[in-house]
């Protein structure tokens, strides 16, 4: 009996597209067929007897009047072939052999009394010799050994997506932005000891050695810049105490070709005009009359153009061939307003000077306290970054406060490759032409006159615990960065830093969305509660402009049959070496149970990469069929693993272990398979349900 238990959950996808979820659900079975067929075939060539050949069980199932065990079954010969009704797995019954604990029992008691090889029937599965059983036990997972080489084979000489290891973003405060990893750079390996390549792949062999190195030790991440090749120890982290895995806090570069906004960015946006013009697919060509190349290029124009509005030049790319026609198109992109409170909250002295940075070149330490930029004064923290790019490039005085003392640095910025407004928990804020980064703390340092917190009574010293949205009927649709069951954001108890309070709340919803906030009075424990609704500030802004562009996937095809068959083994053995990887750090602990799915996870994933091409859907089915090999031989009696164990056992003593030790063993393992089933069909109920009735 064999299981498909557990899959990695780098990536969920929803079942929505019912031709690639075919090719999902036939990818899977037929990884499953070939393990069942590993085990037919040589107990055919055994001599065995096989009763039964299913991928999945045939459990009967009741539906009113109607009982059944198989969606389709056929006798061939002495053998029933057949698609079982449950589809977690497979199974080939042989005589003399069955995984149930009480068949199994039966089983012995009917065709086994002496104990001596000679009194079964010479066809059954127990009169054959230890070795022959032992072939017969482990061919199916050499047959998913096998069939993992050649689908990954045939993946590399079809042709594979990949996502690159270009970086876009480095968060600041992160282990990679500390360490001075840039946008721009190309990561080119991960790895002690490999060899620099330039088809790293960012969502896979980056992601997992990130995963397999864990949060305790630094790990060598080779980079390309220009010309030069760097190496930094960059320990990954966890980005918030419960997260599941820890990040090196990069993401990939993006293309200039625009993609399909998120659901709502429209609306968050106000529903500009400029966005009805758009297309999937149009190319950005230039900004305000000047050619761009590259998406690093476009972060500068938005890092040290915040109040501007940018004239963008598109081409748009229409049929293909000889029916190829481009046109041209120009839109107006105004400023991105800041999301007017009143509120300006308390800045934390720096957390990180970024390593290379100017900041770093000339002395400034984590403690200092920044004071101003040139004549910028620091003052609203969130938007410090927009407000001191007219520096971007040259020589400025900043002020720090440093031991109870202001300390000027003459500091020679440059020019900025990212912005620092970006949403998401756990991201500190930025002068990345600076180089250093600091945070937001949920304590009012000045309200301003005549704003929404100062009509709503908010002063200065308040300390604010817990936001909750308050949309009217109308607007709880345009709640975009909110969760949907209006939980409150508990900053105090779940230890949120304003920045991310303040973008979930205000900055990333529409204005005019009223939002309750509880807060205590500076000197006393009184909580009080007031009602804020932002408004677009007029002369404030930040840099994000709500265009969304497509990360490239290019294809990377194998030179030559033998390149493509190497490659199979290279990612069939990575594959079985991240399982154990996995197992053994679920096992200690470093990794949760939760960072795993089941049958329904396997089967989203299935279909995710089935619409990525066919070359991709190959690649996962490599990583299951050495998943499925890897997990049943793990020495648990009931699968392959632990057969090996009974029958190196019976090699070694000349004579199987103790009936009675056996069925308890059976069972034990039964119950474990069984629990581990139901554990991870939970983790899918409760990772599904949510998207299904959401």
């Amino acid at each position: 009996m064999d299981y498909v238990l557990l899959a990695e959950t780098n990536f969920l996808g929803i079942l929505t597209n019912i031709g690639f979820f075919a090719m999902g659900v036939a990818g899977l079975g037929v990884v499953i067929f070939i393990h069942e067929l590993g085990h037919f075939l040589a107990a055919k060539a055994c001599g065995v007897k096989c009763e039964k050949f299913y991928v999945g069980f045939d459990a009967p199932i009741s539906i009113g009047p109607w009982k059944f065990s198989a969606l389709w079954k056929k006798q061939w010969g002495e053998t029933e072939y057949g698609i079982g009704t449950i589809p977690l797995g497979g199974y080939v019954k042989m005589l003399g052999q069955d995984d149930n604990p009480a068949a199994a029992e039966e089983e012995i008691a009917r065709s086994k009394e002496g104990g001596e090889a000679d009194q079964h029937d010479p066809r059954s599965y127990l009169a054959k010799s230890v070795p022959q059983r032992m072939m017969i036990i482990s061919a199916g997972v050499t047959f998913n050994v096998i069939s993992a080489v050649i689908f990954a084979a045939i993946a590399y000489m079809v042709g594979v997506s990949y996502t690159p290891c270009d970086v876009a973003y480095a968060q600041p405060g992160g282990p990679a932005w500390i360490a001075g990893i840039r946008p721009g750079d190309k990561i080119v390996a991960v790895t002690p000891g490999a060899e620099p390549s330039d088809t790293l792949r960012f969502r896979k062999d980056l992601t997992l050695a990130v995963v397999m190195n864990g949060d305790e030790k630094p790990m060598p991440i080779e980079i390309r810049r220009g010309d030069e090749t760097l190496v930094f120890d960059v320990t990954p982290k966890k980005p918030f105490p419960d997260a599941d895995f820890p990040l090196l806090g990069i993401s990939p570069e993006n293309s200039l070709k625009v993609a399909k906004p998120p659901e709502g960015y429209a609306l968050l946006a106000g529903n500009p005009e400029w966005m009805t013009k758009l297309a999937t697919g149009d190319l950005l060509v230039d900004v305000d009359g000047k050619p761009i190349e590259n998406y690093i290029q476009w972060e500068n124009i938005l890092a040290t153009h915040a109040a501007d509005t940018l004239k963008l030049n598109f081409e748009r790319t229409e049929g293909a061939g000889d029916a190829e026609k481009k046109s041209t198109y120009e839109i107006e992109l105004p400023p991105t307003p800041y999301r007017e409170t009143g509120l300006v909250m308390e800045m934390t002295p720096i957390q990180h000077v970024q390593t290379g940075s100017p900041a770093d070149a000339q002395g400034l330490k984590v403690g200092d306290k920044l004071v101003s930029i040139g004549d910028v004064p620091a003052a609203n923290g969130y938007t410090l970054a927009a407000r001191s790019a007219q520096y971007a490039g040259q020589t400025v005085d900043v002020v720090v406060l440093r031991d109870g003392e202001e300390k000027t640095l003459s500091v020679a910025m440059r020019q900025p490759e990212q912005y620092n407004t970006q949403s998401g928990f756990g991201t500190e804020l930025a002068i990345d032409m600076l180089g250093v980064s600091y945070s937001l703390t949920n304590r009012v340092a000045e309200v301003l006159p005549e704003s929404p917190a100062a009509a709503a009574g908010i002063k200065a010293g308040d300390e604010i615990r817990t936001l909750k949205l308050k949309p009217t009927d109308s607007q709880r649709e345009m709640a975009y960065a909110w969760p949907k069951d209006d939980k409150p954001l508990k900053i105090i108890e779940d230890e949120i830093d304003w920045q991310d309070a303040f973008n979930a709340a205000f900055q990333y919803l529409p204005a005019g969305v009223p939002v309750e906030v509880i807060f205590n009075r500076e000197g006393t424990n009184n909580t009080q509660t007031a009602l804020i609704t932002p408004v677009d500030s007029q002369d404030q802004f930040v840099e994000h402009r709500y265009i969304v562009f497509v990360t490239p996937s290019p294809i990377y095809v194998a030179k030559s049959i033998g390149e493509a068959v190497g490659l199979g083994f290279q990612e069939t053995g990575s594959g079985m070496g991240q399982v154990f990887m996995m197992l053994r750090k679920l096992v200690t602990g470093k990794v949760p149970l939760a960072g795993f799915g089941g049958p329904g996870t396997i089967l989203a994933v299935a279909t995710s990469e089935s619409s990525q091409g066919i070359g991709r859907l190959l690649l996962f089915l490599t990583l299951i069929s050495a998943n499925l090999a890897v997990i049943n031989f793990m020495p648990i009696p009931v699968l392959d693993g632990g057969h090996m164990v009974f029958l190196l056992y019976e090699g070694i003593r000349g004579k199987p272990l103790d009936e009675k030790w056996m069925m308890r063993l059976t069972f034990a393992g039964f119950a474990f398979v069984l629990l581990l089933m139901i554990c991870v069909i939970g983790l899918d109920i409760n990772r599904f349900l949510p998207l299904i009735t959401g």
